[in-house]
């Protein structure tokens, strides 16, 4: 048996700050100095950036398709981050929608005539038995009736299972299912305990609770109320008879394993999916498989577990496909791909500089000011080796640059734009000093170059911290990041004129981590 040992791939995966809190505790700790509190604040990117490299990092990495955004937090949300709840329930097949309160009693299944197939798990039609090829009205009221699959012709006529109306089969269906002895005896069981559990169930509150004058009041009522009943309450669990079962269910165990020992064709034993489909039972025999009610389906809101603030949330309705709130990162925060360069060296060799694309490509209807950094890792002290670290070096050809706006026109009208200037690797990057390898519309490609120094796969994360100027306009859908004022940002003196100023109140800022694999290196 040969073992496939599955080659890293290129990707780029965004990182969310879940495991940042325990940090931010640490450094909280009054335990710690202020020398030591300084030393940490200094070294919280290279700290970041290294564990963001490590294993542990997979389970804060995700595709950005995956993330949501909260405009109340200004942070992005992964799917640990946000709390799920249900708005409705529904039947995927009829789209009939159930309400709260009848899921339990139909055992979280549809109540109409929607069953699945126990062979292929396709949806059953209903079929009268007395067919005929010209359709009359003598013929429309005749019985009996069998469920059909479509696909794999199955037929509840097999398991001598008929109807004698084409309605309502869900309730006689359900009916002879609480009429096997399995189901009696649950039912029984629980009933049994039942009657335990109000037995030995706590005091109820009184009606006149909020009637006590005071906490010292209500207090020596309900100590004295407990008292009271712990003398009774040893002699009621004393007096809880042992469970005697209504009937004896027969162990057809025995009679099951001759039938599979003397078996010469395995063509009517169920599969382990025909099977899990009938848990009460889950019979071998194929002769035994019985149609299931479908389950109900839910649609379901995302909130965030900080703030409370609604991240997702559909329609109600089960025939509707929008969504009232859609608050997902790729409409807040830049989407990052990778570009190869033609004739280029790939895969990456040791020793070997090659130079590859980051595309970056603004969702925002204003035009974004973007800043890049790759932290520096410091090694350990007296010159140990850390495993978490950068396997070679990086260089940014250019870490500021600007995204334009987006604009609906630019997918049907591309001539009102003016035409982007694309390296087509035939020139040498020096050819375009500024770094900048493509430049259109709402996206940007600027060039990396690494050179790995040691084999194995090769990533390293990336600080992608971008700015813009904040529109007075309802269709702005940017209205949620980060306030300038909120956070501290060091700006050279030496910046262009075209640059955006930061003490403009309009001005927004937002920063996130993120981590950049480039697949093996060779």
């Amino acid at each position: 048996m040969t073992v496939i040992h599955k080659e890293p791939i290129p990707f780029v995966d965004y990182y969310c700050a879940c495991s940042s809190k325990k940090e931010k505790d640490s450094i909280q700790d009054p335990a710690i100095t202020n020398t030591d509190i300084g030393s940490t604040l200094e070294s919280t990117a290279s700290l970041t950036a290294r564990h963001l490299l490590s294993e542990q990092a997979s389970n804060y990495l995700y595709p950005l398709s995956r993330l949501y955004f909260c405009e109340d937090c200004h942070q992005i949300r992964c799917p640990s981050c946000v709390q799920d709840e249900i708005v409705s329930y529904y039947c995927p097949n009829c789209l009939f929608e159930v309400p709260t309160a009848s899921v339990k009693s139909e055992k979280n299944r549809c109540a109409r005539n929607c069953f699945q197939c126990p062979i292929c798990q396709n949806t059953l039609s209903v079929v009268t038995a007395h067919e005929t090829s010209q359709m009359s009205t003598s013929s429309a009221g005749m019985g009996p009736y069998f469920l059909a699959c479509n696909v794999c012709r199955w037929c509840s006529q097999e398991i001598d299972m008929t109807f004698e109306k084409p309605t309502s089969l869900a309730l006689q269906l359900q009916k002879n299912e609480e009429a096997l002895p399995d189901a009696k005896e649950f039912d029984h069981l629980k009933e049994h305990f039942e009657k335990c559990l109000r037995v030995n169930s706590p005091p109820p509150l009184p009606t006149s609770f909020l009637s006590f004058s005071s906490s010292a009041a209500f207090s020596k009522y309900m100590g004295s109320q407990f008292h009271h009943d712990a003398q009774f309450q040893q002699g009621k669990l004393d007096d809880i008879t042992d469970y005697e079962p209504s009937m004896k269910i027969p162990d057809d165990d025995a009679r099951l394993l001759d039938s599979m020992i003397n078996l010469r064709s395995v063509d009517g034993i169920s599969t382990l999916q025909q099977r899990t489909t009938q848990v009460h039972d889950q019979p071998y025999e194929l002769s035994k498989v019985h149609p299931q009610r479908i389950h109900l389906a839910i649609k379901r809101s995302k909130r965030c577990r900080t703030c409370r603030h609604v991240l997702i949330k559909p329609e109600q309705k089960a025939q509707a496909t929008r969504f009232k709130i859609k608050l997902v990162a790729m409409n807040y925060i830049p989407t990052i791909t990778l570009v190869k360069l033609p004739r280029k060296n790939w895969p990456l060799k040791v020793g070997v500089p090659s130079q590859l694309v980051l595309k970056f490509i603004n969702p925002l209807y204003e035009e974004m000011h973007i800043t890049l950094a790759t932290p520096q890792i410091r090694k350990g002290t007296g010159g140990e080796e850390i495993s978490n670290e950068i396997k070679g070096k990086v260089t940014i050809l250019s870490p500021h640059f600007t995204v334009g706006a987006y604009n609906e026109t630019i997918e049907y009208d591309d001539e009102m734009y003016p035409g982007g200037r694309r390296n087509n690797g035939s020139y040498p990057s020096s050819t375009f000093p500024d770094g900048v390898y493509e430049k259109k519309n709402n996206y940007t490609s600027i060039l990396v170059e690494v050179v790995p120094d040691s084999p194995g796969e090769f990533k390293f994360p990336l600080l992608v911290t971008y700015n813009y100027k904040s529109e007075e306009n309802p269709m702005d859908i940017s209205s949620g990041d980060i306030e300038v004022e909120d956070i501290e940002m060091d700006i050279d003196d030496g910046k262009k004129s075209g640059s955006i100023r930061m003490d403009d109140d309009k001005i927004k800022s937002y920063s996130f981590w993120c981590l950049v694999g480039l697949g093996p290196t060779e």
